[in-house]
């Protein structure tokens, strides 16, 4: 969807989202936001700043 708008279009990549590897997975994959569910809820408000930095430092 990201190749065939352009970009132009918001994409929100959702599910399964347990650590850094699996937000810059849908980044990579041209996610604009990332939505954290389940994984806060297993993980705690903690795996959004582990998510935050994980991506920050591979950026």
């Amino acid at each position: 969807m990201h190749d065939h708008t352009g970009g132009s279009m918001p994409i929100i990549g959702v599910g399964g989202i347990m650590g850094p590897d699996d937000a810059l997975r849908l980044v990579d994959a041209g996610a604009s936001l990332v939505q954290l569910y389940t994984g806060f809820a297993l993980h705690g408000p903690g795996l959004v700043r582990r998510v935050s930095r994980g991506l920050a430092a591979r950026r």
